[in-house]
């Protein structure tokens, strides 16, 4: 069907950010659109479940791992292109190599986004922010395929943006992104994203797989305040373990199941509930067969 790269019964603790999850039946990678379009034609007319991968951040992929097609895009669909001040940027393509591409090009407005471990198409889907910037603020349009394979651009004005989230409908994969980007001083632009690396490596886990922040944060104030308050950094479940330097990070130690992230998970959330009345909202996904 593709020439791209297929594994069989692929573990998917070799393919998430935190390390753990059990088999995909099957990982395939095209090598482009026509290619990912034979596979979700294919799978739409065999009736076999597909989960699009990025680069498997805010992720977490249960014990008995993912009946059906997992599809990734990191392999073929990773070009990037200039044109005068807008990036054009397809989903494979890491958030790093956006960053750094902009760089190269003298271009401001990015970087915010240096150091998030996700891709353009995983960033854009869960409508990715840091230090108050969230990548809708610098979109101009998004390509997406429809369950039937057919290509459609919407431009931004046409796209329900929210906290964390893009609202497309769940059969539809994001295939790029334009993004309108400024003229700057490259000595600038790199005090910017120095600046961002070090607070990141000051207060985020980073010695640690994780899924990257667990929760989103709610409207009382940050998520990892409330589980700091209610005392239950450091706490753990076997391998899995709330962060001692930030509350809303969940590590594996080294050996952590997949179950012992979702009970841990499970966990935080009765306790804020219970000793703050707070509710928390995941922000990471948790997928594959119970």
């Amino acid at each position: 069907m593709i020439e791209g790269r297929v594994l069989f019964d692929a573990p998917m603790k070799k393919f998430t950010s935190i390390k753990v999850g059990g088999p995909a039946d099957s990982l395939l990678f095209p090598k482009d659109m026509v290619e990912l379009r034979k596979v979700v034609r294919n799978a739409r007319r065999k009736d076999i479940p597909i989960l699009i991968l990025g680069k498997g951040t805010n992720l977490v992929v249960r014990d008995k791992g993912i009946r059906g097609w997992v599809i990734s895009l990191t392999q073929g669909m990773k070009k990037v292109q200039l044109e005068g001040d807008v990036i054009e940027a397809e989903a494979g393509l890491s958030l790093q190599r956006l960053v750094q591409f902009s760089i190269q090009k003298n271009l401001t407005g990015l970087e915010p986004f240096f150091g998030i471990p996700g891709t353009v198409g995983g960033g854009l889907a869960m409508n990715a922010g840091a230090w108050g910037v969230e990548l809708k603020d610098i979109l101009l349009s998004i390509t997406l395929m429809n369950k039937k394979g057919e290509v459609v651009e919407r431009p931004r004005k046409k796209l329900k943006f929210s906290y964390r989230r893009l609202a497309i409908p769940p059969t539809w994969i994001i295939l790029k992104g334009r993004f309108q980007l400024k003229k700057g001083r490259k000595e600038e632009i790199l005090e910017h994203v120095r600046s961002y690396s070090e607070i990141r490596k000051r207060i985020q886990p980073l010695d640690y797989p994780s899924a990257g922040s667990i929760f989103k944060n709610p409207a009382e104030g940050p998520a990892g305040k409330w589980i700091e308050e209610a005392g239950l950094k450091g706490f753990r479940m076997g391998q899995a373990m709330v962060s001692d330097r930030h509350a809303n990070f969940i590590i594996n130690l080294g050996k952590a199941t997949a179950q012992e992230v979702i009970h841990l998970m499970e966990w935080v959330e009765r306790k804020i509930y219970e000793e703050k009345a707070i509710s928390l909202e995941r922000e990471v996904r948790v997928v594959g067969e119970p």
